[in-house]
């Protein structure tokens, strides 16, 4: 069956009119915002509280000479955020750049041809053509369908997958494990299923990493023990001289809680957090925030996907071992899916066709000389980096 599609132009006016197919983002923190963020810690907190303390004892002396304690202090926070700042820009440069060459994509029909563009392209109209391995790239309605099996455990939690017939609709994100077809679309973007379970989640905030947690705890115990140091000198200080110097023994008792608070101690922190981030870089690992990193150090089993992450997704016959090689280069041609011409098919398909091809094969004249009249789906179950299989009625 031939499926004509949506031309380029109606489809350019769909996108600007629907949107593009992607699940909904959180807009990019502003500088602003990113730079007072980093001053959300105990220990910055306790330093602002010092710096202002020391600010308003040297205004209170008459406000000669430089407020040397003072001017570190601020030195020492805007460097730590600064630098804070600029690690985590770069990272999120890089994740961009990362997520451009890593965006899914998905064979349409435009104009009567199969073109291979970026999911985030297809607008509610457009024809799909997904196989097994594939995921659905947006909900729709199946107009052709051949043996379709999916596993909607995504959505529904169920592990079993499920037949799929003519006309039945498939939801964006579920996995087709059997057969091939071409998917009408009909939602993209936020309104597709995975698009809604995108926006139900999407206020589910991060957790602390366990170095913030630590932090935080260590903050509010030093917070606590400069809190009662100066509320201990300055009873003391009332004990001896009384309430006619009550003036000079709260600044005391302020100056001292000032000294006691360890001011580089955050920027020591930020500082070996960023040569940690550095290292990661050049071991290929883009880490997005500074406090990630010892988390990091701690995880003793990384779970990814293999392929097209760790593989190209590609695959090569290397040889053929069969009794009669001539048999054998005809049913590899003849039971397979892939469209030679596009590109178009399963990574294994496509690996056949190629091998097929410089064995000498004529693929158009032999798929003419023997049309395809019916095919029968592989019913056996098989691992993710085994591919179903069609086999397809020769005569």
């Amino acid at each position: 069956m031939t499926h004509f599609g949506l031309s380029n132009d109606a489809a350019q006016e769909r996108l600007l009119l629907f949107g593009p197919n992607a699940l909904p983002e959180r807009p990019p923190t502003p500088l602003w915002q990113r730079f007072a963020r980093q001053f959300q810690s105990p220990l910055i907190y306790i330093l602002l509280f010092a710096l202002v303390a020391d600010a308003a004892i040297w205004v209170s002396e008459g406000a000669t000479g430089l407020p040397v304690e003072s001017i570190a202090i601020a030195v020492i926070l805007l460097l730590n955020a600064g630098l804070g700042v600029y690690q985590e820009s770069k990272s999120e440069a890089a994740l961009a750049r990362l997520k451009e060459m890593a965006a899914p994509m998905v064979w349409v029909m435009r104009g009567g041809r199969l073109v291979h563009l970026p999911s985030a392209e297809l607008v509610p109209g457009d024809v799909a053509r997904i196989e097994a391995g594939d995921r659905v790239p947006a909900d729709g309605s199946l107009i052709e369908a051949e043996g379709v099996m999916i596993d909607e455990s995504v959505l529904t939690g169920e592990s079993a997958p499920v037949d799929k017939a003519l006309n039945e609709e498939v939801f964006s994100g579920t996995l087709l494990m059997r057969g091939k077809g071409y998917v009408e679309i009909s939602r993209t973007g936020e309104k597709s299923a995975m698009g809604r379970l995108a926006v139900m989640i999407g206020g589910i905030e991060a957790e602390k990493t366990p170095l913030e947690r630590r932090l935080e705890k260590f903050g509010g115990q030093i917070a606590r023990g400069v809190l009662a140091l100066a509320i201990l000198i300055a009873a003391g200080g009332l004990l001896v001289d009384g309430l006619e110097r009550i003036g000079h023994v709260f600044l005391f008792a302020v100056a001292l809680a000032v000294a006691a608070v360890p001011e580089g101690l955050p920027a020591v922190l930020t500082l070996t957090l960023a040569l940690g981030v550095e290292r990661m870089a050049k071991r290929k690992a883009v880490v997005r925030r500074l406090s990630a990193v010892e988390a990091l150090g701690s995880v003793t089993v990384i779970a990814t996907d293999k392929t097209g992450t760790l593989t190209e997704n590609r695959m090569f016959v290397r040889a053929l071992d069969s009794p009669d090689v001539e048999h054998a280069l005809r049913a590899m041609t003849l039971a397979n899916d892939a469209d030679e011409k596009s590109g178009a098919g399963d990574p294994l398909d496509l690996a056949l066709l190629e091998y097929a091809n410089r064995r000498g094969v004529d693929l158009g004249l032999l798929k003419r000389e023997r049309p395809r009249r019916s095919s029968l789906p592989f019913e056996v179950r098989t691992s993710s980096c085994a591919r179903p299989w069609k086999r397809a009625a020769l005569w």
